[in-house]
């Protein structure tokens, strides 16, 4: 119907003219005939994986200005081969040689020479076109004056114009593609590796893509290594290396591929490369290619601030454009504070209490009204019959019972020692220890009025207690359990903030940006770092104010002390995120693991709950382990007992430490290749 050479061919020919558009058939111009220089060099190649070879022995050559081919069915090991050549994946024998350099994940000087398109889409969903070609650019240091002009050729050379406030998510398959080309191109490489970049995109996307290497590699002499299963990509190569089940089988122009075996095309002579394997399972063994001759590239410096900036600001963006994930950073933390401040006291008042009274004389009701007078009891219907109280205090309806014998104002008035049952509900210890200290005190009082309205000084009760308190003088918890949950809130969410921010890269697969552009491991983290740093310093201004508006606690101590040790308590939290996400691969084990060991050592053994000082010996060491603890002092001593700079620095010294070690440890960790 077509007359077209190919299935493909017809059905661009079948499209719409608005679909087709001006498409003309995709035309190879032939090089100039020299031989180039050796850009890609590999050796005996090898990769892998456990009891597994993915990668077997694999040698070829390329040379600058080639287009150089991988053709082979899925799983035959072009991506692993491709990841060994950008030092992505670590290769477990053979060498390579990038622009005549061995093939090194840390040599980031190389890397500003290659540009490197993955197999899925592994830009930043949350940037525009135009934000992730800025962020390209400065992330391979772009001189400032050229980032503009470079940032408009790419738009306009690869059709992204219109497109260029458009956040990726929203953009056909095709021209998300020529946003990765755009990307991989922005630093002017000298080589170009793009692994299987086609996949998925339509025929006429396909063929307009195809159309920018050729410009790529005939005007501008990028040399681009390509891997593909469509044959006729194959055939636009300049030459290609045919691969199956991790070796290659015959590297070469198409056409000698397709004269070596009299085959007609090109798939005829995979075929019987195939078959070949088949019946020897033996591959040839293709020659290593000559050494070449290593080059010195120039040096760039280990650490960029503009590379630094350029990643923080990215990842600030990303925050920002996520209302779910800003409303959990800011809210989060106001609203639990609300509730922990409310919800849990340490205050014990106003516990129901029932009498039964078997005397019923004034000096019996007055110890009655004594209770009821104070604010830690309210007094409940009185009980008739001791059956009755138990019930009542099994079904929880009163906390503490009195039982008065008969008798009891008689034996008072004679000077002899009348006994009071007192019944105290013991499910919750700390209620019961509280209530039984308030009882005492309270018939200690009961005791003085008596004995003072007899003229008697001192015969009844010839002990009398004086308790001063230096700090909380109104003696309530809230003076206590707002600034420790403040320490707590500011470990929890920015360490769990940090770690989710890079394990997402890691799940989304845009953690290949980092790995394959020259961005230290130092850079990156802190990069990643620092917005959820400032975003912790506005929750900790925002828990300040609510604590002296909501719950009037007053800073009695250094303003300057608490802020400076805000500063590095989350310094160090979100360092500590930085640490677990180095060793998690899901959001899912990031908030785990995050909040787990990040919880029970600072609930626990930071002082909130329990006193370091009352804690046994391996309790306070396991305290002193985590920086919860360093700041509990900082913030308890600063609200509410009116410490100052001299009294808490060693503690600013702790925290800060806390931030570099966990820092380090990270870089240490982060690997620039994958496991």
């Amino acid at each position: 119907r077509t007359r077209a050479a190919s299935l493909e061919a017809a059905f661009i020919q079948l499209l719409p003219a608005e679909q087709r558009g001006s498409h003309d058939p995709v035309v190879l111009p032939p090089r100039d005939g020299t031989v180039g220089e050796p850009v890609i060099e590999a050796t005996n190649l090898t990769c892998r994986f456990g009891n597994f070879t993915a990668v077997d022995r694999v040698s070829f050559r390329i040379e600058k200005g080639e287009i150089f081919g991988f053709l082979g069915s899925n799983g035959c090991g072009k991506t692993t081969t491709m990841k060994m050549l950008t030092g992505l994946l670590p290769a477990t024998a053979g060498e390579a040689t990038i622009l005549g350099r061995p093939v090194d994940a840390t040599d980031l000087n190389t890397r500003r020479h290659v540009g490197y398109m993955s197999q899925g889409f592994s830009l930043y969903s949350e940037l525009t076109v135009r934000q992730n070609l800025k962020l390209h650019a400065e992330l391979f240091h772009l001189p400032a004056d050229k980032v503009k002009s470079r940032i408009a050729e790419m738009l306009q050379r690869f059709g992204l114009v219109e497109a260029a406030d458009a956040l990726p998510p929203s953009l056909p398959l095709g021209l998300r593609q020529r946003l990765s080309l755009a990307v991989a191109l922005i630093h002017e490489p000298d080589l170009l590796i793009l692994d299987e970049p086609t996949s998925g995109v339509d025929p006429v996307a396909r063929d307009q893509f195809w159309r920018s290497l050729i410009e790529l590699s005939r005007k501008d002499g990028v040399t681009i290594f390509i891997s593909t299963h469509f044959m006729n990509e194959a055939e636009r190569c300049d030459r290609i290396s045919l691969m199956h089940a991790g070796r290659v089988l015959a590297v070469g122009s198409p056409a000698e591929l397709a004269r070596s075996r009299d085959s007609r095309n090109l798939e005829d002579a995979f075929i019987a490369h195939l078959k070949e394997v088949d019946e020897t399972n033996e591959a040839p063994a293709e020659p290593a290619p000559a050494a070449c001759r290593s080059r010195a590239a120039p040096q760039v410096s280990r650490f960029s601030m503009a590379r630094l900036v350029a990643l923080a600001n990215r990842e600030m963006t990303e925050v920002l454009r996520d209302p779910i994930r800003l409303a959990f950073a800011f809210l989060g933390p106001v609203i639990l504070l609300v509730t922990f401040g409310f919800g849990i006291t340490f205050d014990v008042e106003r516990l129901p209490f029932a009498v039964l009274d078997n005397d019923r004389s004034a000096e019996s009701r007055e110890l009655v009204e004594t209770l009821a007078g104070s604010r830690y009891f309210v007094q409940q219907a009185a009980v008739t019959e001791l059956a009755d109280l138990e019930r009542r205090l099994k079904g929880g309806r009163v906390s503490v019972a009195l039982e008065i014998p008969a008798g009891f104002g008689r034996d008072l008035l004679r000077g002899a020692d009348p006994e009071v049952a007192v019944w105290l509900d013991g499910a919750t210890p700390f209620r019961a220890e509280t209530a039984r200290g308030y009882l005492e005190a309270l018939v200690l009082q009961y005791g003085q009025d008596l004995a003072a309205r007899r003229g008697v000084d001192g015969d009844l009760l010839p002990v009398s207690f004086e308790t001063r308190l230096p700090f909380n003088q109104r003696f309530e918890s809230v003076y206590a359990i707002a600034p420790g949950v403040i320490m707590l809130l500011l470990a929890i969410i920015p360490s769990m903030m940090t770690a989710l921010g890079i394990v997402r890269e890691k799940e989304i697969g845009s953690i290949v940006n980092f790995r394959a552009t020259p961005v230290s491991p130092f850079e990156f983290l802190l990069g990643k770092q620092l917005p959820y740093v400032a975003i912790a310093l506005g929750n900790f201004l925002s828990l300040w104010l609510l604590a002296a508006l909501v719950f009037g606690i007053d800073l009695t101590g250094s303003a300057s002390a608490l802020a400076i040790g805000a500063v590095c308590y989350v310094a160090a939290t979100t360092a500590f995120g930085l640490l677990v996400s180095t060793f998690v691969r899901t959001q899912i084990a990031a908030v785990f693991a995050t909040s787990i060991i990040i919880i029970i050592p600072t609930v626990n053994f930071s002082g909130f709950m329990t006193p370091i000082s009352s804690l046994d010996e391996a309790g306070r060491l396991f305290g002193l382990a985590f920086p919860g603890g360093y700041f509990q002092q900082i913030s308890i001593g600063a609200f509410t007992k009116g410490l100052h700079w001299h009294d808490l620095w060693h503690n600013h010294l702790a925290l800060a430490g806390f931030a570099l070690a966990y820092v380090l440890v990270s870089v240490l960790l982060l690997r620039k290749q994958e496991a």
